[in-house]
């Protein structure tokens, strides 16, 4: 029982690393390839964690040091490839679907990297550079603060949000909750890559802080999408604020765009709690 939980932090760390190297990658095909990858081992947890509830055994989002950073591309794939190559030794049963399943993607995802080894210019990444610049955007030193500051706050929020629906729909049996936290959690998939590619380009990319447990194992699921709302429309305001200082059109539409999706959260996350409301 504890190796199965152990192979859940594992699959948690490897999606992770894949995920933010992705990040770190400036060639959008090269990131394209890598997200892609990163969200089939995000589907495998996804499946690992059914699993393990249906089955009764315990696990959570504890994480180690995610070895992702690299000062250039080819040594990026490297460093995915050895970490992919260990997992094959941590699956329990290779004539299990979902083993299977997981080896066969990950022996792609290998011979894959090895190809952009040998066939791709070998790039340097500037994600961790603490140049706190965006190209074409002249910003001021509040500006960038205030850029910085919501980025690192939102990635995170964005990253705790992907992990607790992720983890709140192992343990549902209503269809209604499942498509809604379904759709929140690939909301959240998307606004994680479009500030953390910002954070990369910035030199600020950081994978966010481990997820306490009590944030995600609750008892009271009604309660909790009262303070997800809360938190919501915190968000929103907080992405007005920002539009309005960076005053810049092209950087301000896009953070009018992220408020206007957040309606949408709060309302799906409104139909979740009227349709708990009604179950009572």
């Amino acid at each position: 029982m504890k190796k199965r939980s152990e192979l859940f932090q594992k699959k948690h760390e490897l999606w992770l690393a894949v995920l933010f190297g992705s990040f770190s990658v400036a060639n959008e095909e090269i990131a394209d390839v890598l997200y892609d990858f990163a969200m089939i081992e995000y589907r495998h947890l996804n499946w690992l964690g059914q699993r393990l509830a249906d089955e009764g055994v315990p696990f959570d989002y504890e994480k180690g040091e995610i070895d992702y950073k690299a000062e250039d591309n080819h040594t990026l794939f490297s460093k995915l490839a050895a970490q992919i190559e260990a997992m094959k030794t941590a699956y329990p049963d290779p004539e299990d679907a979902m083993y299977a399943r997981f080896l066969d993607d990950e022996s792609y995802f290998l011979l894959k990297l090895d190809a952009l080894r040998k066939n791709t210019p070998n790039d340097p990444i500037t994600a961790y550079d603490k140049n706190r610049k965006l190209k074409y955007y002249d910003l001021d030193q509040k500006q960038t603060d205030a850029l910085t500051l919501f980025l690192f706050e939102e990635s995170y929020k964005e990253y705790e949000l992907i992990l607790v629906y992720t983890y709140s729909n192992f343990f549902t049996d209503s269809k209604l909750l499942s498509n809604i936290f379904i759709d929140l959690i690939y909301e959240s998939h998307f606004h994680l890559k479009s500030f953390a590619r910002m954070m990369a380009k910035m030199g600020i990319l950081s994978v966010p802080r481990t997820i306490m447990e009590q944030v995600y194992k609750f008892d009271d699921l009604e309660q909790f999408l009262i303070d997800g709302i809360k938190e919501e429309e915190g968000a929103k305001e907080e992405c007005m604020r920002l539009a309005e200082m960076v005053n810049h059109e092209e950087l301000s539409h896009f953070f009018f765009f992220i408020n206007n999706q957040e309606n949408y959260h709060i309302a799906l996350m409104e139909k979740a709690l009227l349709h708990l409301k009604e179950q009572k």
